[in-house]
């Protein structure tokens, strides 16, 4: 009888258990130049719980869920600061002959590629060893990368260039490059990759490419813009304006920006968050993480980080990779 109790009391906290496992948060992971660091902040609570020191001027944020990794680009440090997110512990540190800036996975996460900003290359790093390393030649100073979601295609701004550049992933070859605004920098697919969002720093415009056709649609935002996210359903986009202190929000079909929200100073980094459809800003001025409410496009909060956060890239880990 008491083994029986006992067996029924373990389901029974494993029934208690499943509904938290099905609704776990996630985390933001904001790198802090200014302080070397990385700020770690639970987007269920909206609190910072750590802060995780790192190498020189950190700036791009890569995340893996089915690794539990975290991985940061150090610009000033040549380094790749690889974090344990289970632990919240730095236990690797991959050196970079060049400036590495922007920073992606493939969806497996076996390959972590890196724009090295200096050198005009993006780097294809195994994720299993760090020491299979293949350079790919891209346009003048790549900075924000992103993956098609099936995993065949990487994108690259090419920030003096004035285009990006369409990789083939399976053969490393650039497939096309894509002529966009003056300067574009941050970069962003909708779900589907269907739609590849470019920002273009000093046209104050925003790059919509059909990625099927390459067929483009420019649209104007605020000042002097930085990154871009978009929500899951593909419905809007979000840019941060850095000389604005704001976010457009634009409606993707009717291609316009259909309100601003005001943040912190200097917003940069930007990502959604699938968990509770909030989008979150990392404000380079004002050293702080804004809190976006993705149904009212209201400010909801505001969180303290290290000094000069930029978090570029997808910084936001799920904590249930299961969530959609």
């Amino acid at each position: 009888m008491h083994t029986l109790n006992t067996y029924l009391n373990a389901l029974f906290a494993i029934a208690l258990a499943m509904p938290l496992i099905a609704n776990a948060g996630s985390i933001a992971y904001i790198t802090n130049q200014g302080s070397n660091s990385v700020s770690v902040i639970d987007l269920d609570k909206n609190i910072l719980i750590k802060t995780i020191s790192v190498g020189k001027a950190p700036v791009g944020v890569a995340v893996s869920s089915k690794l539990n990794r975290v991985y940061i680009s150090n610009v000033e440090g040549q380094s790749i600061s690889v974090i344990d997110s289970t632990s919240n512990q730095v236990i690797a540190e991959i050196a970079i002959k060049g400036s590495p800036v922007g920073i992606t996975l493939t969806p497996d996460s076996r390959t972590l590629f890196v724009a090295d900003w200096y050198d005009d290359l993006v780097l294809a790093i195994d994720t299993s060893d760090f020491k299979n390393v293949k350079p790919i030649s891209v346009g003048k100073a790549p900075a924000g990368m992103v993956v098609s979601p099936d995993g065949k295609t990487l994108y690259v701004a090419n920030r003096d260039s004035n285009d990006v550049s369409a990789i083939d992933i399976a053969t490393l070859s650039i497939r096309a490059r894509i002529a966009v605004g003056i300067h574009p920098f941050g970069l962003a697919l909708n779900r589907e990759g269907s739609e590849l969002y470019v920002v273009n720093v000093q046209s104050n415009s925003l790059s919509v490419i059909t990625t099927a056709t390459s067929e483009i649609a420019a649209i104007k935002v605020g000042d002097h813009p930085y990154c871009v996210t978009v929500s899951n359903d593909g419905k809007f986009a979000y840019v941060t304006n850095t000389q604005g202190d704001n976010v457009s929000v634009i409606d993707t079909r009717l291609r316009k920006v259909i309100s601003r929200i005001d943040v912190g100073e200097v917003p940069e980094g930007i990502s959604y968050d699938l968990a509770t459809g909030n989008i979150v800003v990392a404000n380079w001025g004002s050293d702080s993480v804004s809190i976006i409410n993705g149904f009212s496009n209201q400010l909801e909060s505001n969180i303290a980080t290290g000094k000069q956060s930029r978090a570029f890239g997808n910084f936001i880990l799920q904590s249930s990779p299961e969530i959609k």
